[in-house]
C-alpha cells in the first residue's frame, strides 16, 4: 500500500453499510490526471468507523474533495475466462477535506 494525497471528484453518492459493530462507507471517485493526453482514473474509495459517518453525512455526488489515504490495486479474475484478470483501484480514506471552487 502506498500513501496518497490527491484531489478527487465524487462520481456516486456515498453508501453506508454496517458490518457487525463497524460502519463502512464507499463511493466511486475520479482522480484528476494533470497530463493532457491521459484520462482520469476511476477508483473505489472507502472509509471505516467515524470517518465513514462523516463522509456519508457531509459529502454528496459531484463534490470536489482532497483525500489523504492509502491506495492499492487488486487483480480480480473474470468468472468465464480465468486467464484474463481485471484490475481495480481501491483508495482507503484516512482524512477527507472539502474543496470549494
Amino acid at each position: 500500500m502506498n500513501t496518497l494525497v490527491c484531489t478527487a471528484y465524487i462520481l456516486s453518492q456515498p453508501k453506508l453499510k454496517r458490518l457487525k459493530s463497524e460502519c463502512l462507507c464507499y463511493m466511486l471517485v475520479s482522480l484528476y490526471n494533470f497530463r493532457d493526453d491521459m484520462v482520469n482514473l476511476n477508483a473505489i474509495a472507502f472509509a471505516k468507523s467515524t470517518i465513514a459517518k462523516k463522509v456519508f453525512s457531509l459529502y454528496n455526488q459531484k463534490n470536489n474533495v482532497i483525500i489523504e489515504g492509502t491506495i492499492y490495486i487488486k487483480k480480480i479474475p473474470f468468472t468465464k475466462n480465468h486467464n484474463i484478470k481485471s484490475k481495480k483501484i481501491y483508495l482507503k480514506i484516512n482524512k477527507i477535506y472539502n474543496l470549494y471552487n
